[in-house]
């Protein structure tokens, strides 16, 4: 059985913004950040050492309707959550619904709970599932893991308001194709309390102005991960194409051997 939450959640929604980093200097990002800020702290929050695991059926039955079935693996606890993402917005606070499930061994795979999985999964899509949930579940298996490296900050108003801000180094593969790849993005964490909203307003406008080597994105950790291991599409008209000139390039050149000849 998933346990409740061991960590410390608050009665609002966790935003998180990420952002391309084009001109990787951290020292340089964190002055222009303190020189810009006005009255707002920001001090070092030690190192990450996380792991997320993404899984899915082989199929793609929950990534393909939107929908992250994810386990995240910290030094101090492991639990499951579900991601549901938006692409129909281009609003990053509305991106993603977030929905905690529960915490678990770091060990534990979803068939270990399908029923509790299935039920939150109903829930966040109204019931709209006409097939079996819990068989779903029971056959999700892992499909990408990110190794989650980097620095913490904190980023402190003047009325205490706190903004987690990182710099992060992905370490992706995909588990099925054995596919990797590496990804160094900044991203902010920022509780949606609408009394603050005004600090949330200012640093994120003090990073569009000041910090142009950071570029925002609306993806989550798991869509920039995807899109990095995804196997390249490939066009079959370009292809058939590539092959038509290559046989013909390979007629000229034994025509012109046998010439010399």
């Amino acid at each position: 059985m998933l346990l409740p939450d061991k960590g410390k959640p608050t009665k609002y929604n966790t935003i998180r913004k990420n952002y391309y980093i084009i001109i990787d200097d951290e020292r340089m990002t964190t002055r222009k950040l303190r020189n810009n800020l006005g009255f707002y702290s920001i001090v070092s929050d030690g190192l990450i050492k996380e792991e997320e695991v993404v899984y899915d059926t082989d199929k793609k039955l929950l990534t393909g309707v939107g929908l992250v079935l994810r386990k995240k693996l910290t030094p101090q606890r492991a639990y499951f959550s579900l991601v549901r993402i938006n692409n129909l917005t281009d609003s990053y606070q509305l991106h993603e619904k977030k929905s905690f499930l529960g915490e678990c061994e770091r060990d534990d795979q979803p068939s270990d709970f399908p029923v509790q999985i299935a039920d939150a999964v109903n829930n966040i899509f109204n019931n709209v599932f006409t097939i079996n949930l819990v068989d779903v579940v029971k056959h999700c298996t892992a499909y990408i893991k990110i190794g989650i490296g980097g620095n913490k900050y904190k980023i402190v108003s003047g009325t205490g308001y706190e903004v987690v801000a990182t710099f992060e180094n992905l370490a992706i593969r995909d588990m099925r194709t054995g596919r990797k790849g590496e990804k160094r993005i900044f991203s902010l964490e920022m509780e949606d309390d609408p009394d603050y909203e005004k600090e949330r307003e200012h640093i994120e406008a003090v990073i569009a102005r000041y910090c142009k080597e950071l570029v925002p994105v609306i993806k989550n950790r798991f869509e920039i991960a995807e899109t990095l291991v995804r196997a390249p599409v490939v066009d079959k008209a370009e292809e058939k194409k590539r092959k038509l000139e290559e046989k013909k390039k390979r007629k000229e050149k034994k025509k012109a051997q046998e010439e010399e000849f």
